[in-house]
């Protein structure tokens, strides 16, 4: 499956957007996949590791790399010894001094990743972009508080 890349503009800084939505590993506040990030072993960091309980019932094991506060974060993990992953990555930038872009990609690898990824892309890309919109709506209500 090719990365589904996605771009929105946010009327928020890149802290706001951060701390809205990344920093307290609630991801299941913007991803509407996610029931619940679990087991997490730390903050959001480099080598932070969790489970993304899914809502169809699977739990997926990730690892957090690319860690920069405000600016970037890449997540990735899986299953069935490696026939199974998801990556997915995220980039923040400022426009100006109340405006950001925030840019998304998902991706599924893998063999078995492959073929779900083919089977459900209309899924995966409403997901992807749904992760988008939710971080927009939660980054740009947090900058008017």
């Amino acid at each position: 499956m090719a990365p589904i890349r996605v771009s929105a503009r946010v009327a928020a800084t890149p802290s706001t957007i951060w701390e809205a939505c990344f920093a307290h590993m609630k991801w299941e506040r913007w991803d509407p996949d996610l029931a619940e990030v679990k087991d997490v072993s730390s903050g959001c960091e480099d080598g932070c590791k969790c489970v993304f309980a899914m809502k169809d019932g699977n739990n997926i094991p990730i690892e957090l790399s690319n860690v920069k506060k405000n600016e970037s974060l890449d997540f990735s993990g899986g299953g069935l010894g490696g026939l199974l992953r998801a990556e997915g990555k995220v980039r923040i930038s400022p426009i100006d001094d109340a405006n950001s872009s925030i840019d998304y990609s998902f991706e599924m690898k893998g063999i078995i990743g492959s073929i779900f990824g083919f089977i459900k892309k209309k899924e995966c890309v409403e997901g992807t972009e749904g992760g988008l919109a939710n971080m927009v709506k939660l980054s740009e209500a947090a900058q008017k508080n």
